[in-house]
């Protein structure tokens, strides 16, 4: 690494390690100049830290399996299938393939040898605060929607013993990335006052053979000792991948797994309420869509003007404000997530610190800085949108996908004359 221009970007770091915009153009520099297993250590450091790009994140996996990560490659897998990348996807699923099988892993009926990665399993338990629906910001019908299918069996089971329900089963919460699906899950636990187990992506998979499917097999174990409770899937999409879209047989046994979990065949799965997310419910394995398993799909969209006004007070709350109209700002957002939202804020902070830092005074961040976000940051849902507007048009037979039909034809989606074509 005698570049110049890559000692440089490296000492500028080193004074701003959050920099994530110059760390992206570090490992850019490296991959350029063929330093791959630090260029992938800085694109490593984006992606531990949920700040690697997207349309990075297939590039990063190449460079992974290239440096013999193959478990960095998945997590690149994962984040590129979530932000609906196409390109690259089968190639880099592919190489992931072979590079397992040279690293010649174990079947399931070998031992495991002496230098492998042991078998542990994370704490799942969410220790966080508890969150209720009071916190969470707007989604009215949505609540509404979970109140009646996930929370009355908590709270009256006497009612739904009459008919010959029980509490329990499964529920598929989908959209867009960063429109507060995790935190919905957490706040059905909070309203039903029970544990929240949050099995996570990380948790589960394993470039070992068998290993995967043993973690999963190990949370739900974990969530059936402490019924009852919810037990949160995040990213299901990518634990529970299509098999008729995988490549090969990889993945498919952890699928085979899950829907074992969830048919509790020799197990009892009662008081075990089980929640999921997925930014692609159409890479989600048909099975797992029957009756019995997560037959219950809600579409959690892009939060409405209402919502957006409720976002951004909480957002600005701790932050020095001065004439800023959060009306007008909450009305000129159509379709930002709560995370666009909160980058929003965000670069408004940093413009008013910039000013701050020229002038030598402590000016409040304003509506002139919020308006100069505007012009810079676009809602990262359009992507999303236009890969479920394909799934709507030509994939919908079932009606599975209806409710994200009716979003679409709404005075809100419209909002967005240039929604992109995908």
């Amino acid at each position: 690494m005698s570049s110049d221009r890559i000692n440089a970007f490296i000492r500028a770091l080193e004074l701003d390690p959050e920099n994530h915009s110059l760390r992206l153009i570090l490992a850019e520099a490296l991959e350029a100049e063929e330093e791959i297993h630090e260029a992938v250590m800085q694109y490593d450091t984006l992606l531990q830290s949920d700040n690697l790009p997207a349309s990075h994140a297939i590039r990063a996996g190449r460079l992974a399996v290239e440096a013999g990560r193959p478990e960095m490659a998945m997590r690149c897998l994962s984040v590129a299938r979530r932000a609906g990348v196409i390109d690259g996807v089968s190639e880099l699923e592919k190489a992931l393939n072979e590079n397992l099988a040279n690293l010649g892993v174990l079947g399931r009926e070998q031992e495991i040898v002496d230098d492998s990665p042991e078998f542990v399993l994370k704490d799942i338990f969410y220790q966080g605060k508890t969150v209720t629906f009071s916190e969470v910001g707007g989604l009215d019908d949505i609540k509404k929607v979970i109140h009646r299918k996930i929370i009355l069996p908590f709270q009256r089971p006497d009612l739904y013993q009459k008919y010959g329900k029980t509490a329990g089963g499964g529920v598929m919460l989908y959209g867009p990335p960063g429109c507060g699906k995790t935190l919905l899950a957490r706040a059905t636990a909070g309203e039903c006052n029970l544990p929240f187990l949050n099995i996570r992506i990380e948790d589960i998979l394993n470039p070992w053979i068998g290993m995967s499917e043993g973690n999963l097999h190990e949370a739900f174990e974990t969530a059936r000792k402490s019924a009852p409770c919810v037990l949160f899937i995040d990213e299901l999409d990518a634990i529970a991948f299509s098999r008729r879209k995988h490549i090969g047989s990889s993945g498919r046994p952890l699928v085979d797994q899950l829907l074992q979990e969830l048919d509790a065949i020799g197990v009892d799965n009662t008081g075990l309420l089980i929640l999921a997310a997925s930014n692609a419910p159409w890479d989600v394995d048909d099975a797992l869509k029957r009756p019995g398993r997560f037959d219950r799909t809600i579409f959690v969209p892009p939060p409405d003007e209402p919502a957006r006004l409720q976002i951004l007070k909480i957002q600005l709350s701790s932050v020095p404000t001065a004439s800023v109209d959060l009306k007008k700002l909450a009305k000129n957002t159509p379709l930002f997530s709560g995370a666009d939202l909160k980058s929003l804020v965000d670069y408004a902070v940093d413009q008013a610190i910039e000013e701050a830092l020229d002038t030598g005074t402590e000016p409040p961040v304003s509506m002139l800085h919020l308006e100069s976000g505007l012009s810079h940051i676009r809602p990262t849902t359009l992507e999303w949108l236009a890969s479920a507007r394909n799934y709507v048009e030509f994939a919908n037979q079932a009606g599975q996908y209806d409710e994200v039909a009716v979003f679409l034809r709404s005075r809100e989606a419209k909002k967005w004359k240039d929604l992109p074509e995908h």
